[in-house]
């Protein structure tokens, strides 16, 4: 056991966080904690680093080093690689004094330092920091930047790094997957797999999930409860949980109501004794009270009850981008050229940097090289660069639809969970997680058949994703996204288009997007003219069609003259004529000639299917 929790409770002012905590971590244990945004997983994980003090409870971590990305010092005169190996210090102080006892002629003390240097790894130093920093995001021409020109998003994809290299016995991150794209994602999840230490990481990555932990600690019911096994494991284990729990609050109420029944005839009576037996079942249904309030939890936000009505939808092509050069600032992104059709979901796939919210502020804004459909209604979702205005939420809602009254409005924005008086919040003020909901709110409003989505799920808990997938499933109109959440990815597309530097590949299989996504830079540059063409994937498949057709009409031609050579074998064995014996003898041998030739043509096109295969 490498960290042990006891009793822990976190209060705030007169609200209990979370009460009664009691887990324990084996040593090389993976855990992801969850739970909705504001439930406290962020509080609870610096309360595991020491940067809050809990209120009650204590905790035994049995280590020499916890490792968690607000844990270092920046130097801003440093460079990203100065930094990174940084993580190092402690090797190369030894190295450094290794070398100082060699000038100083002291065998043993070189000896040591060099055996105290060697054991915290010092001739892998730089090649791990070089895998860490490229494994997060950073690319070799970055290595020289100055601490002081990273953006905040850059210097905690470098604390990941760090806290990666240092490989401690305990790692904790928060919510890492806010500032890794796709591939960092990947990187981070074979990382922490991979690590002889323990760790516990917030997460809404579905993916990470599945991979990455033994455990799943979910923050509910005021406190928080250990599942084993991956998140598939633990939807049935939860699942099976709240059926116990519902049992259980249904035999309490039960209770509580014959209770209460028999309280108002005893006191009906109005006798002394029945008094006395009234008041004593009192105290009964008051303890099962007690008892009913810890089954009670806060409901989870999700969204509720949008239905759409997509409407006057009658052409094919609702969207057509043809020569489109997109820029980001001075820089070309690239040329595009493609075609959205009715009721399409595309998600665009690719890493941080390389272009994907610039195409799509392009495809807004451009009308020479983009063309929507006669009826088509677009709605655009931006949760990366929207600005943020001091209106209340109902102000802004109010703006566009100034006829709704009070209760309409409100209604429609309980469904993107505002409820009460969060809908008199400042725009300014909201959270991550709401404004992703607020925008959508926004979008939605008048009904579009056509929506175009900036990271949909960018700061929105696991549980709004959920249900903004099974939204959007339902979705009768079109949908062009961008996303790092593969598994949203994967929910709501049927049409994949991933960016790199040599512009979008198509895919209609998930699977080989993501096959196209985890394959090399370099490989993905070779097979782009060819397993990431759409054109080139149809010829391939025509091809392979007409292929299979040409194999069975050879095998039906081989499989007669292969009867004609048994048939010309037969009359060999019984022709007396010398003359056509000679003939027979002939028509065999041009039997088995041709016979040969099938067989080559045959081989010949198996083998050109195998490989037209293996390009698909």
């Amino acid at each position: 056991m490498i960290l042990k929790i006891e009793n822990i409770e976190m209060q705030f002012r007169d609200h209990v966080l979370f009460s009664n905590v009691n887990l324990q971590v084996k040593t090389g244990e993976k855990i992801v904690l969850i739970g909705p945004n504001g439930s406290g997983k962020t509080t609870f994980l610096k309360i595991l680093t020491g940067e809050l003090e809990q209120t009650d409870g204590k905790i035994e971590f049995y280590g020499h080093k916890i490792g968690s990305i607000n844990q270092f010092r920046i130097d801003e005169d440093k460079t990203l690689y100065e930094e990174g190996l940084s993580a190092f210090e402690e090797a190369i102080s030894f190295y450094n004094l290794a070398i100082d006892s060699v000038m100083k002629d002291d065998i043993d003390e070189y000896g040591n330092a060099l055996a105290n240097a060697e054991v915290l790894d010092i001739y892998a130093a730089e090649k791990k920091v070089r895998e860490m920093l490229k494994g997060v995001g950073f690319e070799e021409k970055d290595f020289g930047r100055r601490l002081s020109t990273l953006s905040a998003g850059e210097i905690t994809k470098l604390e990941i790094a760090k806290v990666l290299i240092m490989d401690p016995e305990l790692i904790i991150l928060d919510e890492p997957g806010n500032y890794l794209d796709i591939y960092g994602l990947k990187f981070l999840n074979e990382a922490l797999i991979s690590l002889k230490g323990a760790v516990i990481i917030a997460t809404h990555d579905r993916k990470m999930m599945e991979k990455v932990p033994d455990k799943i600690w979910e923050i509910d019911f005021g406190t928080i409860k250990s599942y084993d096994g991956k998140y598939s494991d633990f939807l049935v284990q939860k699942e099976m949980f709240l059926k116990t729990i519902e049992h259980r609050t249904d035999d309490i109420d039960k209770k509580i109501a014959n209770l209460r029944r028999s309280i108002v005839r005893y006191r009906q009576w109005g006798r002394d004794k029945s008094v006395k037996q009234a008041k004593s079942k009192e105290k009964i249904v008051e303890k099962l009270q007690k008892e009913r309030e810890n089954y009670e939890f806060e409901r989870q936000k999700i969204f509720k009850d949008i239905h759409f009505q997509v409407e006057n939808v009658t052409e094919d092509v609702i969207l057509k981008v043809n020569d489109l050069e997109v820029f980001a600032g001075q820089k070309k992104i690239g040329e595009f050229s493609f075609e959205i059709h009715n009721g399409e979901k595309i998600s665009i796939l690719g890493k941080n940097g390389i272009g994907k919210t610039s195409l799509l502020k392009a495809i807004i804004s451009d009308r020479t090289h983009v063309s929507f459909g006669p009826n088509t209604f677009m709605a655009y979702v931006d949760t990366v660069g929207s600005e943020r205005t001091k209106k209340s939420v109902i102000e802004k809602i109010w703006e566009t639809v100034p006829l709704w009254k009070d209760y309409e409005v409100r209604r429609y924005m309980g469904r993107f969970g505002f409820e009460g008086e969060d809908v008199f919040k400042s725009v300014s003020l909201l959270s991550g997680g709401e404004f992703v909901r607020y925008q959508l709110a926004i979008a939605l409003i008048k009904n579009p058949n056509f929506l175009i989505m900036d990271e949909p799920t960018n700061h929105l808990d696991l549980y709004m994703i959920e249900s903004l997938e099974e939204t959007l499933s339902e979705y009768a109109g079109a949908v062009l996204f961008t996303t790092h959440d593969l598994e949203f990815a994967e929910h709501i597309a049927d049409t994949f288009m991933v960016m790199d530097e040599n512009g979008l590949h198509h895919f209609k299989d998930y699977s080989e997007a993501e096959d196209f996504l985890k394959s090399p830079a370099t490989v993905r540059k070779k097979s782009s003219d060819a397993s990431s063409s759409v054109d080139k994937r149809k010829k391939i498949k025509n091809r392979l069609k007409k292929i299979e057709i040409e194999i069975t009409e050879f095998e039906r031609q081989l499989s007669e003259i292969s009867d004609n050579i048994e048939k010309a074998e037969s009359q060999m064995m019984n022709e007396m004529d010398h003359v056509k014996l000679i003939r027979i003898v002939q028509d065999k041998a041009e039997f088995e000639k041709r016979s040969e030739e099938m067989i080559n043509k045959i081989y010949a096109l198996e083998y050109e299917k195998v490989q037209l295969e293996e390009m698909l």
